[in-house]
């Protein structure tokens, strides 16, 4: 799977560039090893797709968000390296202070434009016409305008409480309605047998 897989809300353009800003501006890894750096790369992209940027500013923002965190971690590492300089160590935390800082605005204004951004389609959502339902259907009435089409298979259901072998399908609910309906037209066909009725007006 390639890694512009992980953003499927942006164009593949916009993908591919925002994970090329984004591992240039990652501290290197421990070892440059293949592994390492690809740990690292996949580790990165991850956090990125978690962020979910929907257009190419968001993702810019998701991307200095990811980098900045990753740069403050690697600063707090160097601070904890032994026999460091203390005046070194001081300058690692300002540095890894200043990174979180940096990360921590530029999550918030990402939060705050993907909050605008989903309160705007669901307004649209909510004004757009909701889409017409289908008349229930009225399976007595249909029952009854088949008694009165073709009485002689009506009347035949009605005798078998089922479709007569090798009639044509019919929906189960209007056999059902034909074969146990009480209106006057399908009581009609009991006494009748079957015999032609006149159309419905």
């Amino acid at each position: 799977m390639s890694h512009i897989d992980s953003l499927p809300q942006l164009s593949p353009s916009i993908a591919r560039h925002t994970m090329f800003l984004l591992l240039e501006s990652l501290p290197p890894p421990l070892s440059d090893t293949p592994e390492e750096r690809a740990a690292r790369d996949e580790a990165a992209i991850a956090s990125l797709a978690v962020l979910k940027p929907g257009d190419a500013f968001e993702a810019r923002l998701a991307a200095r968000a990811v980098a900045a965190d990753a740069r403050a971690t690697e600063c707090l590492r160097l601070a904890s390296v032994p026999k460091m300089p203390l005046d070194r160590v001081d300058q690692c935390v300002r540095q890894a202070n200043a990174m979180m800082r940096a990360s921590a605005a530029a999550l918030r204004s990402l939060q705050a434009m993907q909050a605008a951004r989903e309160k705007a389609e669901q307004a649209v959502q909510q004004t757009a016409p909701a889409a017409a339902k289908p008349p229930a259907r009225d399976i007595a009435a249909e029952a009854e305008q088949f008694a009165r089409r073709n009485p002689q298979d009506a009347a035949r259901i009605r005798r078998l409480g089922r479709l007569p072998d090798g009639h044509a399908p019919m929906p189960p609910a209007l056999v059902q309605a034909i074969a146990t309906g009480t209106s006057p037209a399908l009581r009609a066909l009991d006494r009748s047998d079957g015999k032609e009725m006149p159309e419905a007006a």
